[in-house]
């Protein structure tokens, strides 16, 4: 593949290798946007598993959406915001819970009780939250204490329980928003979550969500049963979808398995560009010395040769960036090119050789009883997933005589509970560097900027008075407002700055997808499982029948845009 597809600074070149033997995907034409009773679907979600399933489970007044604006209405038909702290909606009439209840303004107000008592810690929503008004039946306003430029991304996880389950579990009053906390008709999506249970630092290694006959939306599930796996290992999942028909039907693969998966004679590969992150914290609040002396915090991410790691370790898979967010965020590229002059190169040491950066690790040594001719050892925690980025970021660490130690986990919320402990200075396993993957997104770049709060479950840097106001003004901030772009680059140049976190590529959106189902990705790790479709050729309906050898031909990749069309 490497030979056909030219390395360029950028990625890889556009020409593709000739598509001999490669045929069009029949399945698109071949589905009926209708339910499909026996339908089955599996897949495999290692990152953040739990905002896929909240959002065909429960409902919110709006939902994530693949479009320009992050979102679309849900229960809210209709809202308006004075001055970014009065935010009125208008419900959607004739809306009811799974268990048959009905859902209004009484629904809203009942839940937002319990979001006050154990809100969700990722955001500032419960601090500047003043008030709940019923304004009638379908009419609610949320009162808030100072404008909030973010209302319309919390609103995407303000999502409401029956009045038994909030009685049973309230709202969750952890660092990740979703709760899912038992099976049962607890919510008001499409589908009802019938085995297991799914949450940020705990699930069952599967759930199983079935479809909801009585759903009240007009955009209804079309398939029946959906089991969604969270404990598998990377390999474990591609080898299912690749080869064994009937085990998994999406799940995201390894760059360097894209070939194969083109080869599969069940799969195919669906990319697109995303607003993922790869959220690499080093830990400047119970880690190794070191991480808290901003010198080899410096020499960290000057020796990690970005380049290298999206043309080579991931195959131009992605964007560069040189801070903790996607450039695919709305207005966040802008900034970046406003900072032209200081980010003039992305190269691996913007001018400062690796024998410079090694000597800096030595002196460092020195300065603190350290033999420097051994190298400093750090402590990586990390999904196995991403096992491809590591095995790199070790080599170009090694140049600068820092040994990086890789503790890898299967799980994702094995990564979370040793990053949530931290700020108490109760995580049970020691670590230096922690990667998992930040597929949450929105249009504001909140949604990946959270992590530089300190003081948070989600973040490990200590008390910072300017950071904590660069933080404030960025809450309160629309990304319509004219201060918004300078306010932004601001933002970015300090932490890039101050080395804060590890700055790695955005990743694209890479899957491999059963031939027989209809899977569009957005532009992050979000899953619009509402949205799946197969066709009569899937396994789960054709029974008995063999997979026929003219449907096992490999088929295009498809490639989708940013905005989502297929390309």
């Amino acid at each position: 593949m490497l030979a056909c597809w030219p390395l360029t600074a950028s990625g890889l070149q556009a020409t593709a290798p000739p598509e001999i033997g490669l045929v069009a995907d029949p399945a698109p034409a071949e589905v009926t946007g209708s339910f499909r009773p026996g339908s089955h679907v599996k897949l495999f979600l290692p990152n953040l598993p739990y905002l896929a399933v909240s959002h065909a489970v429960n409902a919110s007044l709006v939902r994530p959406a693949n479009n320009a604006q992050g979102w679309e209405y849900d229960l809210a038909v209709s809202h308006r915001s004075i001055e970014d702290r009065i935010w009125e909606f208008r419900l959607r009439q004739g809306v009811r819970f799974q268990d048959g209840s009905p859902f209004n303004a009484d629904s809203v107000l009942q839940n937002m009780e319990h979001f006050v008592r154990q809100p969700f810690s990722f955001t500032k929503l419960s601090q500047i939250l003043d008030r709940v008004e019923k304004v009638d039946d379908d009419t609610v306003r949320f009162h808030l204490t100072e404008p909030y430029g973010v209302f319309m991304h919390d609103a995407n996880w303000l999502q409401f329980y029956t009045p038994s389950y909030l009685e049973k579990h309230g709202w969750n009053g952890k660092p990740t928003c979703p709760n899912l906390a038992e099976p049962g008709p607890h919510g008001l999506g499409p589908y009802i979550l019938t085995e297991g249970y799914l949450e940020g630092d705990r699930s069952t290694p599967e759930v199983v969500l079935r479809a909801n006959p009585d759903y009240w939306g007009a955009d209804k599930p079309k398939i029946e049963t959906i089991t969604i796996y969270t404990d598998l290992a990377i390999s474990e999942a591609r080898d299912l979808v690749l080869f064994r028909e009937g085990e998994v039907d999406i799940t995201p693969v390894p760059f360097a398995d894209e070939v194969e998966a083109v080869l599969s004679p069940h799969a195919k590969l669906v990319v697109s560009p995303s607003m993922n992150n790869y959220a690499m914290h080093l830990n400047m609040l119970n880690g190794d010395a070191a991480i808290r002396d901003e010198r080899i915090r410096y020499v960290i991410n000057h020796a990690i040769d970005q380049e290298y790691l999206l043309n080579l370790s991931m195959l131009g898979e992605g964007v560069l960036s040189p801070t903790m967010v996607s450039p695919n965020f709305y207005r966040v590229a802008e900034a970046i090119d406003s900072l032209d002059g200081f980010f003039s190169d992305h190269s691996q040491s913007h001018g400062v050789s690796t024998p410079q950066l090694r000597t800096i690790v030595q002196r460092y040594q020195r300065e603190n009883d350290l033999d420097p001719d051994q190298p400093l050892r750090l402590t990586l925690l990390a999904q196995e997933s991403f096992l491809f980025l590591i095995r790199d970021i070790q080599y170009f660490l090694e140049q600068v005589n820092i040994d990086l130690h890789a503790e890898i986990v299967t799980s994702e919320k094995q990564v979370f509970r040793q990053l949530f402990d931290t700020l108490e200075d109760a995580n049970e396993q020691p670590w230096d560097l922690l990667l998992w993957g930040n597929y949450d997104w929105y249009k504001h770049p909140w949604a990946a900027f959270f992590v530089y709060l300190p003081g948070t479950s989600w973040s490990t840097i200590p008390d910072d008075p300017q950071l904590v106001d660069l933080t404030e003004r960025l809450l309160r901030s629309s990304v319509m407002s004219e201060g918004y772009v300078p306010l932004l680059a601001e933002f970015i140049r300090y932490v890039y700055e101050q080395n804060y976190m590890v700055f790695l590529p955005s990743p694209n959106n890479v899957y491999a997808v059963n031939k027989e189902v209809v899977f569009t990705p957005g532009r992050s790790a979000f899953v619009y499982l509402r949205d799946l479709q197969v066709t009569d050729q899937h396994w789960s309906l054709r029974g008995a029948q063999p997979y026929p050898a003219t449907r096992q031909r490999p088929v295009r990749i498809s490639r989708q845009s940013l905005e989502g069309s297929p390309r």
